[in-house]
């Protein structure tokens, strides 16, 4: 087995394996985009290239501080959700970082990109294989880390009821305007929003306004995403739910590509952005308290003590812990 120091050494070399010039790397997020098309090329080198700049000696280093690495390896089991690029990227560097073994259930939705960088990285390093399997099943593991809907949790939770488990479901994310913030601000909010199609749990689906704030100046800078209209899925998902608020003959602006409904609601369909005004900014905070285990960001300037800056809401950092809990706390916990 490989100490702390050579795994963080064999984890850096990705820099040197994620580049455009790697034509196998190149494939097999094709072959991704081919099966699943939410996955795009050009979304999965963004993801790619915001994990880069992580993952140097110096980084993993200071980040598995955090740990304690187990001299008594245990077999963590990690399923994989694939709503966006390499969603379980992140707890697959806890496991390793922490001297267990990961036990890799990649989702169907994404399958190939991770064992791929995990190979490739094994021939770096050929002790590396000791520190991971793929497998199609969960069998014979210590404890597992499981990301998926609502609907998987209650399943996660009956299955693993017997081992240590860090379960996690649906959360969605909000922003705050303070109505202080520049064009350019608000244009990188637009990011926050749909980025990877507003597929992930740190898109914000929900948006507080100051009221008697002139929306439009946020709908005028989220036009850099009109091209969303052209993917096929996306606009299928646009078109159905366009349909209904007609239908309905509910309220709301439509940019011709995204929908714009007023609605203090954190559970907007994909293509539909909830926005609510307030009048004080005690209303903002009652709001995330209440609704404060199915909120993963907050996005905005200096609202609150957990703020992401705009347009940062998908470049997490390592310290961004998914749901806020810390996952070496968790494996720390299996040590004996």
């Amino acid at each position: 087995m490989l100490k702390l120091k050579d795994l963080i050494s064999t984890i850096s070399k990705l820099e040197q394996v994620c580049t455009p010039q790697n034509e196998s790397l190149q494939l097999v997020i094709n072959r991704t985009y081919v099966e699943n098309n939410w996955l795009t090329k050009d979304n999965y080198w963004d993801a790619i290239f915001n994990w880069l700049p992580l993952l140097s000696e110096s980084e993993l280093s200071q980040f598995s501080e955090q740990s304690q690495f187990s001299n008594n390896p245990k077999q963590v089991g990690i399923i994989m959700a694939g709503n966006i690029p390499m969603v379980g990227f992140h707890d697959l560097l806890c496991v390793l970082l922490s001297g267990h073994i990961a036990i890799i259930k990649p989702s169907s939705d994404d399958k190939y990109v991770i064992p791929y960088l995990l190979e490739a990285l094994t021939i770096v390093e050929p002790e590396l294989f000791k520190h991971y399997k793929i497998v199609e099943r969960m069998d014979n593991i210590d404890a597992v880390i499981a990301t998926g809907s609502n609907n998987s949790f209650r399943y996660f939770e009956y299955y693993f009821r017997s081992i240590p488990s860090l379960l996690r479901k649906n959360r969605k994310s909000i922003a705050v305007i303070s109505s202080e913030e520049t064009e350019e601000e608000l244009r990188l909010l637009a990011n926050d929003v749909f980025d990877y199609f507003g597929l992930g749990c740190r898109n914000v689906s929900l948006i507080f306004i100051p009221k008697d704030f002139d929306f439009t100046k946020v709908l005028d800078q989220f036009m850099i995403f009109k091209e969303l209209s052209n993917h096929n899925k996306y606009a299928n998902n646009y078109t159905y739910h366009r349909a209904l608020l007609l239908m309905n003959s509910a309220k709301h602006l439509d940019t011709g590509f995204a929908l714009f409904q007023e609605k203090r609601d954190l559970n907007a369909p994909l293509s539909c952005i909830y926005y609510s005004f307030y009048d004080d900014i005690s209303e903002v905070y009652d709001f995330i308290s209440e609704q404060e285990e199915n909120i993963q960001c907050i996005v905005g300037k200096n609202i609150h003590a957990d703020t992401v800056p705009l347009g940062k809401s998908q470049m997490p950092e390592l310290e961004d812990f998914a749901d806020n809990i810390n996952t070496f706390n968790f494996l720390n916990s299996l040590k004996n």
